[in-house]
């Protein structure tokens, strides 16, 4: 190997930044002015022209991070912009991507839930029109629509535990064993509409 090709890998090895070093003046000047749009950072980043998905904002942990790293190989404005809108395009497709992981994964969940309703001795297979039915009657009762909201949200009125208890409690709303004063349960039109709407 000649001493200069020696000389330029000991350079190289030892850490220094090509971008901090003189541009080359007989570089085309097409190189010099990609080298003028890309390299040389600013006093400060801003990241105002990166357009951001609605709702979307930038972590400020993260965005420090990002600008250190900039910094550290001389990137212009324009150049971190574009980084920058790389990044967020990335962030954005991660978090669409987990979003129907966790959907795909409620939907697998009540499956499992349904099927365990389903074949549970006590209060599936030929006993599970009179179990709805008497579960609705408590379901409609005591959980208002808020309540009722966050059960289909969570697929937990599908959740054979669930409905075992409103099953209980419905018994003894039958026996006018816990009626309060005054109360009355609105008439079921149809004994699968509240709890078991997907069952129809």
């Amino acid at each position: 190997m000649s001493d200069e090709n020696l000389q330029e890998n000991q350079t190289l090895a030892l850490g220094v930044n090509p971008y901090e070093q003189p541009i080359n003046p007989d570089l085309p000047s097409e190189a010099l002015a990609s080298n003028e749009i890309y390299f040389g950072k600013p006093e400060f980043y801003d990241y105002s022209e990166v357009q951001l998905p609605e709702n979307f904002c930038y972590d400020e942990n993260l965005l420090n991070e990002f600008n250190e790293l900039a910094g550290k190989y001389n990137l212009s404005q324009k150049g971190a912009n574009e980084l920058m809108a790389l990044a967020v395009k990335l962030s954005q497709l991660t978090g669409d991507n987990f979003s129907k992981t966790i959907a795909e994964q409620q939907r697998q969940r009540i499956n499992e839930y349904k099927t365990a309703l389903l074949t549970d001795k006590e209060i599936g297979g030929a006993n599970f029109s009179n179990t709805l039915s008497t579960a609705n009657t408590a379901y409609n009762h005591f959980a208002n629509p808020e309540v009722q909201e966050i059960f289909k949200e969570t697929g937990l009125c599908c959740h054979p535990k669930i409905i075992k208890m409103f099953y209980e409690i419905g018994k003894q709303m039958r026996n006018d064993s816990i009626y309060a004063v005054g109360s009355a349960v609105s008439p079921k039109e149809n004994r699968e509409d509240i709890l078991f709407p997907t069952m129809q």
